[in-house]
């Protein structure tokens, strides 16, 4: 839309952030009072323009500023988790060491069972040979 001010040649556009300020549009008695008022009214319409501009400045930084942290808490997170996975995977590992050792250390004591038996079964039939009563089989 536009407003026709009396004595003004060309129209005034009016735009979203003219609304406010075009509303009361005085009554104008001299071409001085015209420019008077034109020259506030183009004051405060840039007023607005740079209060509306900084405010859009300021959301894009709020918003730059908030995916800087939900970044830095996903890495935080990312890296918590690494070191939970890498922390039970030496649990596991330690686990399998330890089973594996108690399994060899079984394997070792039946071994040296047998040997043992073997070794008694030796020593008895080599007394019982001295006393020629040890058969083999």
């Amino acid at each position: 839309s536009s407003c026709f001010l009396r004595g003004c040649r060309q129209p005034i556009m009016v735009d979203s952030i003219d609304q406010g300020m075009v509303a009361a549009v005085p009554e104008l008695k001299s071409e001085a009072d015209t420019l008077a008022w034109k020259r506030e009214y183009h004051i405060r319409k840039r007023e607005a323009e740079w209060k509306k501009k900084q405010d859009e400045l300021l959301t894009q930084k709020q918003t730059a500023w908030e995916v800087q942290r939900l970044e830095k808490q996903n890495r935080l997170a990312a890296a918590r988790e690494q070191a939970r996975r890498k922390r039970m995977e030496e649990r596991v590992q330690k686990k399998h060491q330890q089973v594996d050792r108690e399994y060899r250390d079984k394997c070792r004591e039946v071994q040296i069972d047998q040997r043992m038996e073997a070794w008694e079964k030796k020593s008895e039939c080599s007394d019982l040979e001295q006393g020629r009563g040890c058969q083999r089989g």
